[in-house]
C-alpha cells in the first residue's frame, strides 16, 4: 500500500465511534449524579465499550477463540483526501453556526444560554431565580463544557470561557462529523476521491424539494415551512437549528447499518437518547425492525440460542438496566416532557382532516420524500429498512407532540438521514449509462452492439437532488446575509445569556421559566430527589 494512503479497519473506526458517542454519557455520570451511582454507571458504560469489541478479552476467555481479521471490512483512503474531509467538515460546521465564528440561527439564543450556564454554573445546573434545574438533552455540550469550566475557573471571565467552550465544541463536532463521513465511506465502500466527494457533498445538500412547495404556498422565507403544518428538515437545517440532537443520531444510524448483530443496540440507543429523545424514537423503530428480521432469520437457521445471547448481551443488559433508568429519569424530570401526551392529527393541533389539509399532506409526502423513494424503490425492494423508512415518514405527520411540529421534525431525523443513504447508495451502485438489454438486441440483431441506453431513473434522481439542494443553499444564504447585516456576533442569537431570570428578559409578556428546558419544582422528580448531586 502507498505510504500516502491509510487503511482504516471497521474495528478501529467502530471503536472511535463508540468512544465518541459515550463521552456525553461519561461526563454526565461523573459530574451530575451522586458518586456511588456514578461508579456503578461508569462501570456499566465501561462494560458496554469493552464487550462491544468483536475480539474482546471476555469472549476469548469464554470461547477460547479469537476472531481473525483476514476478511475484516476496511477502506483505503488517501491522507490528503482525509485531511480535505476534515477541513470540509470544519468549514461546514462553521457555516452552520457551531463555534460561534459565523452567523447562527435564532434557535441559538436558547442554546447559547444553556451552553453558557453549563460552563459557568455548577453541575447539576440549578436556578435560584426560580425553583428549577436544567433538564434537557444536553449531551453534545458536555464534552466541550467540561474543559471550558477549567478555563472559567482559571481566568474568571465568562466571555473568555464561553469563547473557549465554543471553539472546543467546534473541535468536538468536527471530530464527530469526520467519524460519520468515514463510517459512510465504510458502508458505501467508496473507492476513489470522486465517490468520496459525492458522499460528502450529498450529505451537505440533501433535502426534500421544498422549493417546489412554494408554488403552492408562496411568501415563506423559510422554505421548509411551505406546508404550514409539518416539516422534514434537511440535514443542513438540522445542524443549523438543532445541532445538539443531530450528529450522534446520525452516527448511531450508520452504526446500525454496519453492525453484524444486535448485541450493542441498547447501548447505541442510550447514546442517541441522551442527545435527542425524538430522534431516539426514530432510531428505536430501526432497532426493532432489524431485531425482528435478524430473529426470524436465525430461528429459521436454527440459531435461536445465538440470537438470545445477542439480545441478552452484557452491553444490552448494562445499558438497559443501569444507563437507561438514569438518563430516562433525568429527561423525564423536564417539566414540559413530563406533561406531554401524544395527540393524533395534523401538527397544527387540528384533530380533524379537512380536505385542504389532506391535499397538503399528499403534496408534502410527494415533495419531501415520496418522489425520491419511488424512483429508488426497485433497487431496495428487498431491503426491510427502506420500507421502515418510508413508513416512518408517512406516519410522523399524524402525531402531535411538543411545540412547532417538534415530533414530526425531529423524530424523522434518522429516517431522513436514511433516505439520504439509500439515494446515494443508488447513485454509487447504479450507472447513468447502461448497456442495451438483450431483449433489444434480439429485436434488432443488426443494431450496433456498442449502443447504450440512458438510465432515466438515475437522471431524474439527480435532478430531484439538485432541486432539493436549494434548501441548504437558502440556509447558507441566510448565514451570509445575517453576517452582512449584523456581523458575526449577532446579539439576536445570544440575548438570554442565562436561563437564570425571574421573568423573560426578551419578552416580558411571555411565561417564565422556559419549561421545555428546565425542571420546575425539581425536588419532586425522581432524578433530582434520588440520583442528582446536591
Amino acid at each position: 500500500m502507498d505510504k500516502k494512503q491509510l487503511r482504516i479497519t471497521y474495528t478501529f473506526l467502530r471503536r472511535c465511534a463508540f468512544v465518541y458517542i459515550s463521552l456525553p454519557l461519561l461526563c454526565f455520570f461523573l459530574f451530575w449524579i451522586k458518586w456511588y451511582f456514578a461508579v456503578i454507571a461508569c462501570l456499566a458504560l465501561a462494560a458496554c465499550l469493552l464487550t462491544a469489541e468483536e475480539n474482546n478479552l471476555l469472549k476469548r476467555l469464554i470461547k477460547k477463540e479469537a476472531k481473525t481479521d483476514t476478511a475484516e471490512k476496511s477502506i483505503v483512503i488517501s491522507k490528503t483526501v482525509l485531511a480535505e474531509v476534515i477541513l470540509v467538515s470544519l468549514v461546514y460546521l462553521i457555516l452552520c453556526g457551531i463555534g460561534r465564528l459565523w452567523a447562527q440561527s435564532t434557535d441559538y439564543m436558547w442554546r447559547n444560554a444553556i451552553f453558557r450556564d453549563l460552563i459557568v454554573r455548577d453541575w447539576p445546573v440549578y436556578y435560584d431565580k426560580f425553583k428549577g434545574a436544567l433538564s434537557y438533552y444536553i449531551g453534545m455540550w458536555l464534552p466541550a463544557a467540561a474543559p471550558a469550566k477549567l478555563v472559567y475557573l482559571i481566568c474568571g471571565d465568562t466571555e473568555i470561557a464561553f469563547m473557549a467552550g465554543n471553539l472546543l465544541l467546534l473541535v468536538y463536532f468536527t471530530a464527530g462529523l469526520s467519524i460519520l463521513f468515514l463510517l459512510l465511506f465504510m458502508y458505501f465502500q467508496t473507492a476513489n476521491a470522486k465517490q468520496i466527494f459525492l458522499v460528502v457533498t450529498g450529505l451537505i445538500f440533501f433535502s426534500g424539494m421544498d422549493v417546489l412547495g412554494l408554488n403552492f404556498v408562496p411568501g415563506y422565507y423559510h422554505l421548509e415551512w411551505w406546508s404550514h403544518y409539518f416539516q422534514y428538515s434537511s440535514l443542513t437545517t438540522c445542524l443549523c437549528w438543532v445541532f445538539n440532537q443531530t450528529l450522534v443520531p446520525w452516527i448511531c444510524t450508520v452504526l446500525l447499518l454496519l453492525e453484524e448483530d444486535i448485541s450493542n443496540y441498547v447501548f447505541i440507543g442510550m447514546a442517541c437518547l441522551f442527545t435527542g429523545p425524538f430522534p431516539f424514537i426514530g432510531l428505536f423503530v430501526y432497532c426493532i425492525a432489524n431485531g425482528i428480521v435478524r430473529g426470524v432469520k436465525m430461528i429459521r437457521s436454527k440459531e435461536t440460542g445465538r440470537f438470545v445471547k445477542e439480545t441478552a448481551s452484557i452491553s444490552n443488559i448494562c445499558a438497559a438496566l443501569i444507563i437507561f433508568p438514569i438518563i430516562g429519569s433525568y429527561l423525564l424530570s423536564n417539566t414540559l416532557m413530563g406533561q406531554q401526551s401524544v395527540e393524533t392529527g395534523v401538527n397544527s393541533g387540528i384533530a380533524s382532516w379537512e380536505t385542504v389539509k389532506l391535499i397538503m399532506y399528499l403534496r408534502f409526502v410527494i415533495i419531501e420524500f415520496g418522489a425520491l423513494a419511488g424512483l429508488i424503490a426497485k433497487r431496495n425492494k428487498k431491503n426491510c429498512l427502506f420500507y421502515v423508512t418510508v413508513l416512518q415518514l408517512l406516519v410522523y405527520p399524524f402525531f402531535n407532540l411538543g411545540v412547532n411540529s417538534d415530533f414530526t421534525m425531529r423524530a424523522s431525523i434518522p429516517a431522513v438521514f436514511m433516505l439520504y443513504v439509500f439515494c446515494y447508495k443508488y447513485l454509487l451502485t447504479e450507472k447513468v449509462i447502461v448497456p442495451a438489454t438483450s431483449e433489444t438486441e434480439a429485436e434488432n440483431p443488426k443494431k450496433n452492439k456498442n449502443v447504450t441506453n440512458v438510465n432515466v431513473f438515475y437522471v431524474i434522481v439527480v435532478i430531484f437532488l439538485v432541486i432539493g439542494a436549494v434548501t441548504p443553499c437558502v440556509e447558507f444564504y441566510r448565514g451570509f446575509y445575517q453576517v452582512w447585516l449584523r456581523g458575526i456576533n449577532d446579539p439576536a442569537t445570544d440575548n438570554y445569556i442565562t436561563l437564570n431570570h425571574e421573568a423573560n428578559p426578551v419578552d416580558p409578556d411571555s411565561s417564565w421559566p422556559p419549561t421545555n428546558f428546565v425542571s420546575v419544582d425539581y425536588d419532586n422528580t425522581a432524578f433530582f430527589k434520588y440520583l442528582a448531586r446536591k
